[in-house]
């Protein structure tokens, strides 16, 4: 007779995923309202409205490796409110930045407490939840960011419809105190990370064994900068009437697909579900280059994040149990890290690619290297994660029980 499943949802882990939503509201919130902030109100013209919003993924990748070990030298709950409270901090200073300059700093300092609080989020969370259900955990904690991603533009486009551009900012502010409230009330056990504290090598930064894994989602991640910077402009081009719906539709997929793929996960699928979310991604990215209508156009969206909301999750899982305990901040750094340069260099790929052959090649383009992602951890990385007499509860191989 099997053993009952460990309990998921303890008031610990609900408590986290609550908070773990208010941030995200807080962050998503201002995502496409900021752009008409400063164009209006700051006056600046559009090319410059780009580099003054990348600063804060410049600061946020300078950080974010030093950020795993952060949380694995100190307790991960300590150092979570300490950059909620230095995020909130930071998104209040937009109430006062009236200058470029004013705002680049602000941003700045979004992007160096954001990268030490989305690690330490997430590694607290990993500790909360039972290890034979860890991808489920991860799935559902992930989930709170999609639908935040879902809810916050909405809701932000809505005010700056009838208020204040203040008004977004103040919402920000205070998704941000709840959520700072919230977090407080979390209890999540004290890990002990052994050997976390001892000698400094690129080890205590970067999981130097994931690194294969990181470098394969990054190629990944390549398809999901193209959509953030571009999926608007060529739903434009193809005269959709609304392209929120493309980035909510985008967001049902992602939560759709992660309330079930942590159970193939746990199941020790991982594999089967990595490969079956590389194929949506690469049928959205493609459906996207051929899309000659709305209709198709909104489809592709609901697939690419159906696939983004499998495969996402699924390389955290396989990256934290490479990781082991002692390395769980790094590994949950590295996992970022990949996301943060797969991201932002696909959004300057696509505007190379598009400047000479257009947003429908560069898309294309991001379908062929999903493709190629998909197939080299298929051929060449997957055998490690494949579930076998010996492997342990999440469905990672132990060395030496399967080859």
């Amino acid at each position: 007779m099997s053993a009952p499943r460990p309990a998921l949802w303890t008031p610990g882990f609900l408590l986290a995923c609550i908070a773990n939503f208010l941030m995200g509201m807080s962050f998503y919130v201002l995502m496409p309202t900021l752009p008409f902030h400063l164009v209006e109100q700051l006056r600046i013209g559009e090319a410059t409205v780009g580099l003054v919003l990348s600063s804060y993924v410049i600061a946020a990748l300078l950080v974010r490796p030093f950020s795993g070990f952060i949380v694995d030298r100190f307790n991960a709950k300590h150092a979570y409110l300490a950059a909620l409270a230095a995020y909130v901090l930071f998104t209040s200073g937009y109430l006062l930045a009236h200058t470029v300059l004013a705002f680049v700093l602000v941003r700045l300092g979004i992007g160096v407490t954001f990268a030490v609080m989305s690690t330490a989020a997430n590694t607290q969370a990993i500790d909360i939840v039972p290890s034979a259900r860890r991808g489920e955990g991860i799935g559902f904690f992930g989930l709170m960011s999609s639908l935040a991603m879902a809810l916050g533009p909405m809701a932000g486009l809505w005010l700056m419809d009838r208020y204040p551009f203040q008004a977004i900012f103040e919402a920000a502010v205070a998704a941000g105190v709840a959520g700072l409230l919230v977090a407080s009330l979390v209890h999540a056990p004290r890990k002990l990370r052994d050997g976390a504290a001892t000698v400094l090598s690129l080890d205590r930064f970067l999981l130097v064994r994931g690194i294969p894994l990181a470098l394969n989602l990054a190629v990944i991640g390549l398809g999901y900068g193209m959509l953030l910077a571009f999926a608007a402009l060529h739903g434009k081009q193809l005269g959709a009437g609304n392209t929120g719906i493309f980035f909510t539709l985008m967001a049902v997929g992602m939560m759709v697909s992660r309330a079930f793929s942590g159970r193939l996960v746990d199941g020790g699928r991982v594999v089967l579900a990595t490969n079956g979310g590389s194929l949506a991604i690469v049928a959205g990215l493609g459906l996207m280059a051929w899309a000659s209508a709305p209709g198709t156009y909104y489809l592709s969206g609901l697939l690419a994040g159906f696939g983004f909301g499998v495969v996402y999750p699924a390389y955290q899982t396989m990256m934290v149990n490479l990781g082991g305990h002692a390395r769980r901040g790094t590994a949950v750094a590295t996992y970022f890290c990949a996301l943060d340069v797969g991201i932002g260099a696909g959004m300057v790929l696509a505007g190379l690619i598009a400047a000479r052959f257009g947003l429908a090649a560069a898309f294309a383009g991001g379908a062929v290297l999903a493709l190629g992602a998909g197939l080299v951890y298929a051929l060449l990385l997957s055998a490690r994660f494949v579930r076998a007499p010996g492997a342990d509860a999440t469905g990672v191989a132990q060395p030496g029980k399967n080859g």
